[in-house]
């Protein structure tokens, strides 16, 4: 089918709708009026005899058309932007950046020098926040989290997984033995998670042994405490490899009910599915090329 001249100009409309599933929001980012986004997608409409969105009085909402549209032309609209804005600029500018806290703090930190010798004229606005975040709406480039979305205007990607682990001290093993089974830890001193989002206590090994608060010798939403009273020989504790790894290495503290642990989780980082901008496009690729396996 040969499209009109004007299809071309059409697009701008329908991709910021696709993105903020609003015509208000989409000519808040163009810097035109919810009437004339509204005009352009429904010309587009008319001049590619497809309905792309589906219309109430609140929100638009992609149709299946919609969706492969936007798939098909924002990776091309994207790449022509960058030829055109910055053909031999190195990225620059900043990227924020939401973490979950100890991936961020054991595993992110670490690297972090080696992308900004890469990439030098990069900044990096990083929240190192313990719950889930809208990335459309809060205007965050990446997130890495334990969670995958089921949002068709985020795209994630998998990549090393997290283990949640179990381990004392060998004073404090020496003193009250070791747990046999997972039913064992209720006779012991448990130093537990608590989710500051939700205030639920964290649940132990691959059958979920859920310990009440009058289990638990010590509570925190703050893990490296919990860490720290284990090398002090107050308990036994549970938490993602990142946590307790370095300290297992060492010998300062010992494995328990290793047959019992949970299968590794999967970590993702997400980002929007519109186009990136160069300067969180690099940063995407290196999270992906860092922590891939």
């Amino acid at each position: 089918m040969a499209l009109t001249s004007d299809v071309h100009r059409l697009l701008p409309a329908f991709l910021a709708a696709a993105e903020s599933q609003s015509f208000s929001a989409a000519a808040r980012m163009l810097g035109v009026t919810p009437a004339a986004v509204s005009k352009s997608v429904r010309l587009l409409e008319q001049r590619l005899g497809r309905v792309l969105f589906q219309r109430n009085t609140h929100f638009v909402m992609l149709t299946e058309e919609g969706v492969a549209l936007r798939e098909q032309v924002s990776p091309l609209w994207h790449t022509l932007n960058q030829a055109l804005e910055n053909p031999a600029d190195e990225p620059e500018g900043l990227v924020r950046i939401s973490v979950i806290p100890g991936f961020g703090r054991y595993r992110l930190m670490p690297e972090l020098a080696r992308f900004q010798q890469r990439y030098p004229k990069v900044r990096l606005d990083l929240a190192m926040d313990p719950r889930r975040v809208n990335l459309i709406g809060e205007r965050i480039d990446v997130a890495i989290g334990q969670r995958s979305v089921q949002d068709n205007r985020v795209v994630a990607r998998e990549i090393a997984p997290m283990r949640m682990m179990m381990a004392a001290s060998p004073a404090y093993l020496a003193q009250f033995g070791a747990p046999r089974s997972p039913q064992d830890l209720a006779h012991h001193r448990c130093l537990v998670h608590r989710n500051p989002g939700n205030g639920r206590l964290q649940s132990w090994l691959a059958q979920e042994v859920t310990l009440e608060e009058q289990n638990a010798w010590l509570i925190s939403t703050y893990p490296d405490v919990l860490v720290d009273a284990a090398l002090a020989d107050m308990g036994i504790v549970s938490l993602a490899d990142w946590y307790l790894e370095p300290h297992i290495a060492q010998g300062r503290l010992l494995p328990l009910l290793e047959d019992d642990w949970a299968a590794p989780q999967p970590l993702w980082v997400k980002y929007p599915s519109h186009q990136l901008a160069p300067r969180a496009r690099v940063f995407v690729d290196f999270l992906l090329n860092t922590f891939t396996k």
